[in-house]
């Protein structure tokens, strides 16, 4: 079984899965798929200070379960 070293950037630092960051694949930031979504308050909380800006998280524990038009308010990119 592969474990991912905990500095590997395509991996999400809440659930060690894939991130699918465009970033850790070398691609502008613009390309990736959270700068189009709205990311959950309560995973963006759960990101270890030592993780931010380091490794992004994946798009399941990123879902934002809030219904449409209930936006958190906030328009700062992802980690």
């Amino acid at each position: 079984m592969h474990h991912p070293h905990p500095n590997d950037r395509s991996v999400c630092p809440l659930c060690q899965g894939p991130n699918a960051c465009a970033v850790a694949a070398g691609l502008p930031p613009q390309a990736c798929w959270c700068m189009s979504v709205t990311l959950s308050d309560q995973a963006l909380a759960a990101v270890s200070s030592s993780e931010i800006g380091a490794r992004c998280i994946c798009r399941r524990c990123g879902a934002d379960t809030r219904p449409a038009g209930a936006g958190s308010g906030t328009d700062q990119p992802p980690i």
